[in-house]
């Protein structure tokens, strides 16, 4: 029996109200849900009496184990292969009374976080119709979407709202509305994997809109990089109905992803970045290379996966964050990129300039959650796959030209050009989205061409010809910009990423 939303809203609006029977399972499992299948070992966790003996089955399996002085109780089931349904059930030696969770299947399970993009519903994305209507056929994947409206100071055990507790994939577990549920990042992501394996895909959407990074991070986390719960900087956002902004350091860690970390995963995926934009403590891209980092350091140490997938979108264009500041931001997600199994997946090409969410909420979900879903056939599943865009390597002077050089990893079967937009009163040569910067710090549009495996940026720029001046050329740039002209791919279709860099000598 699939699991009624409204049900959910009505048991978790006061959790004693779900605690009355002396054994139960925490609220993060739940009918319908997905376990991490083999190697790991999937952990179930529950509350009964001090002391209690609590036996659980599943299948073949059985055990018991006691539970501590506050009646918590934990246990590993074995490494089980993919598929399912199983029924798990705990029962109580003291009180005699059982505790079930049915129709479970084993599979991969994914975490999906961060703000209002990963939130951005498939009800809110382009074709929405079409795609909520195809949720029908994906009975294997299962979603749960965390509530908003608590967060906390100190650590929590359990989830204090859940707005869609564990159902199985239909029309109307994915196409709840704006806002509401599913989020499409996750769910296209998701969806992917499960056409290419074909195993059972739990998605657990938990993200929170205007939240900043240090929020879902740990103490420990914040203080690799100077930070403490005290240096809180609150986010413009609020809890309807309340007065308490959100975004306090740790205060979604706390309350949002503590209650997760017994849970076995295989990996998490991430859009955020957004509200750490800007100039000032805790924004932009230095401060965010460095918390972003060792937030994903982080949970993996506490979920206790070493080198647990981490996959994450780098921002897509905005109008609003001020010149360069969210290509500042971009390149300090990429410095998380040194860390192994790392996958990112860009969106700076997929600008949405009339999307009725605003500009910073692109509709067109699909192409970019199927970029970070190949990060994960690459990196997790070990699929040979071409799954990033160019990146730069290295640029150097040749005479009257800066020659840019690519990782040979990123080229794909080799570069080619795409026309952008021109902005207004730029030659359409110099549309290319590079600049060279002279040593009168001043950047110059400037032309860009693909010969190779590499391109070639004229010196010959669009204001400022560099033979007739004594400037210096000191750095290249590429779609360096919030609102970047993105012209230059893989012939995979992967936009090469954007760059700042500098030259010496």
């Amino acid at each position: 029996m699939e699991g009624s939303v409204v049900g959910v809203a009505l048991c978790f609006s006061s959790l004693f109200l779900c605690a009355s029977a002396s054994i139960r399972f925490s609220n993060v499992f739940g009918d319908n849900m997905v376990l991490q299948r083999e190697p790991q070992k999937a952990v179930v966790w529950g509350y009964s009496s001090p002391h209690d003996e609590v036996t659980v089955t599943c299948g073949n399996f059985r055990d018991s184990v006691m539970a501590d002085d506050q009646g918590e109780f934990s246990i590993a089931l074995p490494a089980t292969h993919p598929g399912g349904p199983y029924t798990i059930m705990a029962e109580s030696k003291n009180g005699g009374d059982k505790a079930m969770l049915e129709n479970v299947l084993f599979g991969d399970v994914f975490l999906c976080g961060g703000q209002s993009n990963m939130q951005f519903t498939v009800d809110s994305a382009f074709n929405a119709s079409m795609e909520i209507a195809a949720a029908d056929k994906y009975s294997d994947i299962r979603v749960m979407t965390v509530g908003e409206g608590t967060q906390s100071a100190t650590p929590l055990s359990e989830l204090k709202t859940i707005e869609q507790n564990w159902t199985v994939a239909n029309s109307t577990s994915i196409g709840g509305g704006n806002w509401t549920y599913f989020s499409a990042v996750c769910w296209f992501f998701g969806r992917d994997l499960y056409d290419t394996y074909h195993i059972p895909i739990g998605l657990i959407s938990n993200n929170w809109g205007g939240t900043p990074v240090q929020a879902w991070s740990s103490p420990d986390a914040l203080a690799k990089c100077n930070q403490t719960v005290e240096e809180d900087t609150l986010v413009d956002v609020e809890i309807p109905g309340t007065e308490v902004a959100v975004g306090a350091n740790s205060n979604l860690w706390n309350a949002m992803i503590v209650p997760f970390l017994n849970m076995r995963i295989i990996g998490a995926i991430w859009y955020q970045g957004e509200s750490n934009v800007g100039a000032g403590p805790q924004k932009g891209g230095a401060y965010y290379a460095c918390q972003f980092t060792a937030m994903i350091q982080d949970w993996r140490n506490k979920f206790h996966i070493e080198n647990m997938y981490f996959g994450f979108m780098q921002l897509a264009p905005w109008r609003g964050g001020g010149n360069t500041q969210i290509a500042e931001l971009r390149t300090g997600q990429e410095a998380s990129l040194k860390l192994p199994m790392v996958g990112m997946a860009s969106a700076v090409d997929y600008g949405d300039l009339t999307s009725p969410f605003g500009n910073i909420h692109p509709r067109p979900k699909q192409p970019v959650s199927l970029r970070l879903s190949a990060t994960a056939r690459a990196l997790l599943y070990g699929e040979k796959l071409v799954y990033q865009g160019p990146m730069i390597s290295s640029a150097h002077v040749n005479g009257n030209q800066v020659v840019v050089s690519f990782e040979p990893s990123t080229l794909g079967s080799g570069l080619e050009t795409k026309p952008a937009a021109c902005p207004q009163g730029l030659p359409p040569q110099f549309c290319m989205g590079f600049e060279l910067q002279t040593s009168d710090q001043m950047w110059h549009p400037a032309q860009g061409t693909v010969q190779g495996n590499t391109v070639v940026v004229s010196m010959s720029t669009a204001n400022a010809p560099f033979e007739s001046s004594t400037a210096s050329v000191i750095g290249v740039r590429y779609g360096y910009d919030d609102w970047p002209l993105c012209t230059i791919y893989n012939k995979e279709g992967y936009p090469a990423i954007p760059f700042s860099y500098s030259i010496h000598g």
